[in-house]
């Protein structure tokens, strides 16, 4: 069997060596034959022909021969590519734009690939990454994630059989360091003694905790740096070990460096990471960061050999503390186990999410399907110029089999390096994405995401290539082959003209038309947000003052934010300033809201935000009724708020709000003002009530996040209020330094990469519509030479002759064109929640892409339908 193979395979690499030892063994045999026909007395001459006759002939014999071997086949196939691959250089523009064609597409797919497993898919990069698992609370019934107390983490750390470990981390820590000369906020991780050791992870330098240096609270305090923050801020130096580090006010001693490798396991990559025991330092909004009542810490585990996701699930279940069945709304009420992948697990996802790569895996497929009709086209134009070269083939006894195994066998190699080069493209095309919309976060912070595409990426596109390829080669091929050969090969040309391959064109045409509209759409829609309605966004910077990452008592940070709010309105060219609390600036948080007697079932779900004075006036939002708050609504004087207008109309739909009392989380204040709504949410969306209560009106806000607006260039003036404020106190740290439309942009980065991904997809489409319809023309005028002669012999002008040729183009073109516009009416009904504003502006999104696409349909018949009328009758009728 061995040698068998051996020789199989010997008849595969040494085609001719086996073939010289074939032919000298047949003329062996037949040497043979010859002498003994001889020896019986017949002339050698006659012995040799009846010798030959015995045999049967020396081709057929070899053919049987080959046969025999069993790799016929294979030969087959090996002689089909090397005959594609001599027309792929005998043809170079046609391969050339085949393969950037299929590429285009298969660029768009890989990138939708790459997103998806990037955020869904893609393992930790640490020692035997399947392990791992996450042991997720839940709150709201499983919908949404939750997170563990410190003693929920050793409830389940002790209890749990499946897991082979449990580690607890909290991994957005502010931390604001200091040492060697260097100040700034950073992100860190707060966690257990043995989360090393279960990541599989190696220290590049020094070591990490041990497990003495994680039983008492607030006792050792002890760090491992990232390896980007030792090489900066140390330059690499081994001196770092047992040098201090103060962090949010605390001193610890730097004991360890994390490898180049690892940057956590989040998107925002730790900078420092401290022991949970030291929580308090890391984490200042509870109290006692170690107490059953703050919620803060991720658990991370490690799978026993044997056991599955689902058996460490139902374990996990019976060991859920008995005060989360009843937890109140919003607490933890539940918990799950899931693989260790990706950034968020597809079932703790928000829709939205999930809508967003749908929504890209959508554009990508309809882009590759503009790519496949254009190469179609391109293929069938092609098969069409070779009919007398696969008659002739046939008359020479190649089955219809035989040559469409040939033109499958092209199909598949430019699909293979359409697929090759769509790999190349979307290595560029994702790098773009990612420095675009996943480098920082909406407050500005670093993140890390590698897109660096896995082997599983790399499958999926070579199988969707491949795919393509076979979908786009049959039909060609069966056209190209169909009839009898010997008519075909009377033929003079393929056909007068190509009315399969103009519409074709047609079709990419209103594809192209949709993309077009529905990347208008939500280009506008972005930059509409951004703008603002009832806001306006330009020329405001922002900035977080953070006190309580350094322990100030809320007196002292409340002295320190009024004075800095002073410096920043004394500065040159800063019109005004104000500042909000928790939440963002246009967002806030949430609160229940009602009339006094309303029932607490009753009451409003609302966005709540503490606002300085002059807060509106900052974000340039009218007060239709009443007043700003001002500086004499403090701790000291009557509760007041002021509300947005759709509150006002939803609470007193008859009345005037000012002067009325409304329950914000259970405490009247009175309304003193009306402001008009900002225009924050998508389409379709009710408009989002709002309240507003002063900042100064509670005595416990610590921290501020800042809006300034200045009269010039918000993004050039942040490093100048910057210092304004660190000279009021260089200790206070200060974060998320950004401008408002910057900010405005993170929250709504879905909708700004659709809208960047969609714009490649429509500005390809338009531009291979184009192209399919100048060589639909081109093929057409090419084979009606002769008509076009005998129609201007006759008496056409050559402008009648143009615009017969364009009139032909852009019916093709109109027709797709109106289709488009309706696929692009339905198109905007799905991706409805993604467009903000009132959509008033949505008919010139509409005209301008059409016109557009008009523009690339005339530009298209042009050069054809100029060639088609400068053609000589003369010359024209002599061609056979």
């Amino acid at each position: 069997m061995i040698a068998d193979l051996l020789f199989r395979l010997r008849a595969i690499l040494r085609r001719r060596a086996v073939e010289e030892e074939l032919a000298s063994e047949l003329q062996f045999h037949l040497d043979c034959e010859a002498e003994k026909l001889t020896r019986a007395g017949l002339d050698p001459s006659e012995s040799a022909r009846r010798a030959r006759l015995a045999l049967g002939g020396m081709e057929p014999v070899k053919e049987e021969c080959r046969q025999a071997r069993g790799v016929a086949v294979l030969e087959t196939a090996v002689q089909d590519l090397r005959h594609t691959l001599r027309g792929m250089r005998r043809s170079p523009a046609f391969t050339i734009a085949a393969v950037i064609t299929l590429g285009l597409g298969a660029a768009a797919v890989s990138t939708v690939f790459t997103l998806a497993n990037t955020l869904f898919l893609r393992e930790l990069p640490v020692d035997k990454p399947a392990g791992l698992v996450s042991v997720q609370p839940t709150r709201r019934h499983g919908r949404i994630r939750g997170w563990a107390s410190y003693p929920d983490y050793v409830h389940f750390r002790d209890a749990a059989q499946t897991l082979a470990g449990l580690a607890a981390h909290y991994s957005t820590a502010p931390l604001f360091a200091a040492a060697n000369g260097h100040v700034q906020q950073v992100n860190g991780a707060v966690v257990s003694a043995n989360f090393f050791p279960l990541l599989g992870v190696q220290p590049a330098l020094g070591r990490f905790f041990r497990p003495d240096e994680d039983r008492v609270p607030d006792r050792d305090r002890v760090a491992v740096l990232g390896y980007d923050l030792w090489r900066n801020w140390f330059g690499a130096s081994t001196d770092a070990l047992g040098m201090r580090l103060k962090i949010n006010g605390t001193f610890f001693r730097i004991i360890g460096v994390a490898p180049k490798s690892f940057r956590g396991v989040t998107v925002q990559p730790d900078e420092i990471y401290i022991p949970t025991m030291m929580a308090g330092a890391g984490y200042r909004w509870c109290k006692d960061a170690l107490a059953s009542d703050c919620t803060v810490f991720d658990m991370l585990g490690r799978l026993r050999d044997g056991v599955t996701v689902e058996q460490a699930r139902a374990e996990m279940t019976t060991l859920m503390p008995f005060a989360w069945a009843n937890a109140p709304e919003g607490e933890n009420s539940g918990i799950t186990v899931l693989p260790a992948r990706g950034v968020e697990h597809p079932d703790l996802v928000p829709r939205s999410e999930l809508r967003f790569i749908e929504l890209l895996a959508a554009v990508a497929g309809v882009l590759l399907l503009v790519c496949c009709v254009n190469l179609a086209g391109l293929l069938i134009a092609r098969n069409s110029a070779r009919v007398r070269e696969f008659a002739i083939r046939s008359s020479l006894g190649a089955g219809s089999m035989r040559l469409m195994r040939q033109l499958i066998t092209e199909a598949l190699v430019l699909a293979a390096s359409g697929g090759a080069l769509g790999m190349l493209l979307s290595l560029a095309l994702t790098s773009r994405l990612n420095s675009m919309f996943y480098s920082v976060d909406v407050e500005g912070d670093p993140l890390y995401y590698d897109f660096n595409p896995e082997w599983r990426v790399v499958l999926a596109v070579a199988a969707v290539a491949i795919v393509a390829g076979l979908l786009v080669g049959i039909v060609p091929a069966i056209a190209a082959v169909r009839g009898n050969a010997g008519e075909r090969i009377k033929e003079r040309s393929a056909a007068a003209s190509l009315p399969l391959g103009r519409w074709v064109a047609g079709a990419q045409a209103g594809i192209a038309v949709a993309l077009a509209i529905v990347a208008g759409l939500l280009v506008t829609s972005a930059q509409s947000m951004i703008a603002g309605k009832n806001y306006d966004a330009s020329r405001v910077a922002l900035m977080r003052l953070r006190p309580r990452l350094i322990d100030y008592p809320p007196a002292k940070a409340q002295r320190f934010i009024r004075t800095a709010i002073e410096r920043l309105e004394m500065i040159p060219g800063v019109e005004s300033a104000s500042m909000v609390g928790n939440g963002a600036v246009l967002l806030g948080q949430s609160a229940r809201v009602s009339l006094p007697g309303w029932a607490a079932a009753h009451a409003l779900e609302c966005g709540y935000i503490e606002i300085g004075p002059r807060y509106f006036e900052t974000l340039r939002t009218p007060v239709l009724r009443g007043r700003e708050f001002d500086l004499h609504d403090t701790v000291g004087s009557r509760p007041v708020a002021i509300v947005s207008d759709a509150l006002a109309r939803r609470l007193w739909p008859t009345g005037d709000a000012a002067g009325a009392t409304v329950m914000v989380n259970g405490q009247p204040h009175q309304v003193v003002g009306v402001a008009g709504d900002a225009l924050l949410q998508p389409r379709g969306m009710p408009q989002a009530p709002y309240v507003y209560v002063p900042f100064w009106q509670n005595a416990a806000e610590i921290d501020a996040r800042v809006c300034v607006r200045v009269k010039g260039d918000p993004d050039a003036a942040l490093p100048v209020l910057t210092r304004a404020v660190n000279r009021v106190d260089p200790d206070v740290p200060i974060a998320e330094t950004m401008t408002l439309p910057q900010q405005m942009a993170g929250r709504i980065q879905p909708e700004r990469t659709t809208a960047t991904f969609a714009s490649y997809a429509a500005v390809l489409a338009v531009l291979l519509s184009a192209v399919g319809l100048y060589g639909a023309l081109a093929f057409s005028v090419a084979r009606r030479k002769r008509e076009i002669g005998i129609r201007m012999a006759i008496g056409a002008r050559p402008a009648e002759v143009l615009l017969m040729v364009v009139r032909e183009g852009m019916t093709v073109i109109s027709v797709g064109v109106t289709a488009g516009v309706g696929l692009a009416i339905a198109a905007t009904r799905v991706i409805r929640h993604l467009l903000y504003g009132s959509g008033a502006a949505d008919a010139w999104t509409y005209a301008a892409a059409v016109l557009v696409m008009i523009a690339a349909g005339l530009l298209a018949c042009g050069i054809p339908a100029r060639r088609a009328a400068s053609i000589e009758p003369l010359a024209a009728l002599r061609e056979d």
